[in-house]
């Protein structure tokens, strides 16, 4: 129908023109009058919808979850420098043929790409961890400023185009959404950043599109058929193609001409309609930048600078405490309403009761306080002459202020080491001395520990309401009792109806059929389905029932180490916290260490670990190591070896290749030594690597892991 194409196009200009332009023609209410009709048009003619169509943006039915990708070329983050000495000496180690540079505002967002093929949009990817992201695709199509086709303007469209670029959320969107929250009395969002990540990864597309996000381009990925040469070609033709690029961008030929741009545009930033954290440098030229390549971490022909953060001061009107999903008790200042960065601040963490006490700050004083990387706000220090008289240290809870659990203090570790580094150093003087037969030498002893060097309060119950939610998505989640049908929005659900308010509630939820059968969207096959899949965890061993209960410190690596050596979990239970921390394997220590020891013994102590474990027992739970997962079950090629996995793998998760390292046999441990035989390590390995080279270590590929599990 001819209408329904002039509305599209008609629509697809009026996009254009409002994010690519920034020049639309028609109002708001003249652009909706447009999109009704269009609406109304394809609904008495669905046989003629498109999926390029701009009714397609609205959000479609809710999903379940993201799926996992492989980006197509590397997405690597960018290198951050903050002084103007470190930029110049970036520039000067560039080769002579580098002769010109794009300087772009860094837009504070969420890194995207979009993969065009044939000049349809087919796929957006996070960016994850560089090498795979997730598919957030049917959330992106809601985004305006996104063309789900290319205007290639009657050319034939490339075959293949990958645009990296950032999704932001504008601040008259970011304020209204947190403007609607506390009408409502729901807590805010804490910067436009996190905003829009929490927005992209929500499962249902219609949340998405309610919320005006935005997108600017700043990069490529992979291309075929683009003939731009450099980026600044590369911005014009995706510009004339209907992709939104920055207005702001700019070129120099030197350090002189990009310090110029930088520093011009700091006094502007503020003035944007979207939040900047610095600008980013690049390498024109795409021959060049391909010959500059990338370190393991960053590309070596981009840097970003970042300008310093924005002070300002006002009072100190509380001091709040915020228990988060690992169970941290975070203390949070409420301060009076103060404009900083392009943003009216009210809230600022104060990261732990260490700080707030070496910061020596107490409610009433004035403070100044700066946005961190421009986004989150933190108290600096306090004005001490302006202090009111009376004013007192604040006092940190001793019990968690959601559920009344008990709260575990944790301090420096580096204090910690020194102050038994120096015990140890006094018994060997004494020892030198008594052999000797003479007085020991005097070892200064370090400062006491004190509250000063407080780094965290952790409430020690998993079952607190604060972070129950959180902590049962890691109890259904793969790796640890991997549920089927129990991810994030089934969880969420459950836990708002009452259905599972603890752990042992899981197992029970077939009792209350009916109630299950209730939620919204769950039928009666998905719900035979969940039920099938905390069935099948019942019998997922110990090691990821410890794995899945979520004990600080105690992870898949430590989870393992410790059910082959007990076997069942009243043997654990028999234990005392001294024998979990040194018993040995083939006679090498087990790597278990005092931290993960005390913290299991805690945890199996406490009134909530024995419910909790009661629980499981009720339900049916394997708590023990059944005979499949026992050492050298696959084999014993790896006997008597420590392996450390590190880096980013493609034929295995963390888990997987730590179980088949143990199943061969082996152990797997979570750092490198004099004692590691060999360290497994991906892409992007980093600190394990160095010190692993730096041992000597052997260090091997995961082709070369199975070739060694396999030479039997």
């Amino acid at each position: 129908m001819q209408r329904i194409e002039q509305l599209r196009q008609e629509i697809r200009e009026h996009d254009r023109r409002y994010y690519v332009d920034a020049a639309p023609t028609i109002s708001d209410r003249d652009y909706d009058r447009l999109m009704d009709e269009l609406k109304a048009l394809e609904a008495a003619n669905p046989e003629l919808v498109t999926p390029d169509s701009p009714t397609q943006r609205v959000g479609g039915e809710p999903i379940e979850g993201f799926e996992t990708i492989a980006h197509a070329r590397p997405m690597y983050s960018i290198d951050n420098s903050y002084d103007p000495d470190d930029l110049r000496k970036w520039v000067e180690r560039l080769p002579s043929s580098v002769e010109r540079f794009v300087i772009d505002p860094k837009v504070d967002g969420v890194a995207i790409s979009l993969r065009y093929e044939q000049g349809q949009l087919v796929q957006a990817l996070t960016r994850g961890d560089g090498l795979q992201g997730d598919d957030v695709t049917q959330n992106v199509r809601t985004i305006r400023s996104i063309p789900l086709s290319l205007d290639t303007q009657g050319e034939a469209p490339p075959a293949v185009l990958e645009v990296r670029g950032e999704v932001y959320c504008p601040w008259k969107v970011f304020t209204k959404w947190n403007e609607e929250l506390e009408a409502a009395g729901q807590p805010l969002l804490a910067n436009p950043r996190n905003a829009t990540a929490g927005l992209l990864k929500r499962h249902d597309s219609r949340l998405v599109a309610k919320r005006r996000l935005e997108f600017v381009a700043h990069g490529r990925g992979e291309f075929e058929g683009v003939a731009a040469e450099s980026v600044t070609e590369f911005y014009e033709q995706i510009g004339r193609w209907g992709v939104t690029t920055s207005p702001h961008t700019k070129t120099a030929t030197d350090f002189d001409g990009i310090w110029q741009i930088i520093a011009a545009f700091e006094t502007s930033r503020h003035e944007l309609p979207y939040a900047v954290d610095g600008m980013v440098v690049k390498v024109d030229r795409f021959d060049l930048q391909d010959e500059l390549g990338f370190t393991s971490r960053f590309p070596r022909w981009c840097i970003a600078y970042k300008y310093a953060a924005e002070q300002a001061t006002t009072k100190l009107l509380e001091i709040q405490w915020q228990v988060g999903k690992t169970g941290k008790l975070t203390p949070r200042a409420r301060l009076e309403p103060v404009f900083v960065a392009g943003t009216t601040v009210q809230h600022a963490t104060l990261h732990n009761m260490g700080e707030v006490l070496r910061k020596d700050l107490r409610v009433g004083d004035t403070v100044v306080i700066e946005k961190a990387g421009e986004i989150i706000p933190q108290v600096v220090h306090a004005v001490a002459s302006e202090r009111p008289a009376g004013a007192k240290h604040p006092k940190a809870p001793l019990h968690c202020p959601e559920c009344q659990g008990d709260v575990e203090i944790e301090y420096d570790q580096k204090r910690l080491h020194d102050i038994e580094s120096w015990e140890k150093r006094v018994e060997r003087e004494k020892a030198r001395a008594d052999k000797n037969g003479e007085e020991p030498r005097e070892i200064p002893e370090p400062p006491p520990l004190g509250p000063e060097d407080e780094t965290g309060r952790y409430c020690m119950n998993p079952e607190c309401p604060a972070q129950f939610r959180e902590r049962l998505q890691h109890f259904a989640g793969r790796g640890q009792m991997d549920i089927d049908g129990m991810g994030e929005k089934v969880i969420e659900q459950l836990t708002e109806a009452g259905l599972v308010k603890t752990i042992g509630d899981v197992f029970r939820l077939h009792e209350r059929r009916d109630a299950v059968l209730e939620l919204e969207r769950m039928g009666a096959k998905k719900a035979d389905n969940l039920f099938a899949g905390i069935e099948a965890a019942k019998e997922r061993g110990l090691a990821r029932a410890l794995t899945a209960l979520g004990i600080r410190h105690v992870g898949s690596t430590a989870s393992r180490i410790l059910a082959e050596h007990y076997r069942t979990i009243d043997a654990m239970f028999e234990a005392t916290e001294d024998d979990i921390e040194t018993f040995q394997i083939n006679g090498k220590e087990s790597g278990i260490g005092p931290e993960i020891a005390k913290s299991l013994y805690t945890f199996l102590h406490s009134d909530t670990g024995r419910s909790v474990i009661a629980e499981l027992r009720e339900a049916g739970v394997v708590l023990d190591m059944p005979a499949a997962e026992t050492s050298g079950s696959a084999g014993t090629s790896l006997a008597g070896k420590t392996l450390v996995v590190t880096g980013t793998l493609t034929k295995y998760s963390r888990s997987e290749i730590e179980e088949l390292i143990v199943k061969h046999g082996g152990k797997a441990s979570g750092s490198v030594s004099k004692s590691t035989d060999y360290l497994v390590a991906g892409e992007k390995a980093g600190s394990k690597l160095d010190k692993a080279q730096a041992l000597g270590v052997p260090v091997i590929s995961e082709d070369e892991f199975e070739a060694l599990v396999n030479d039997n």
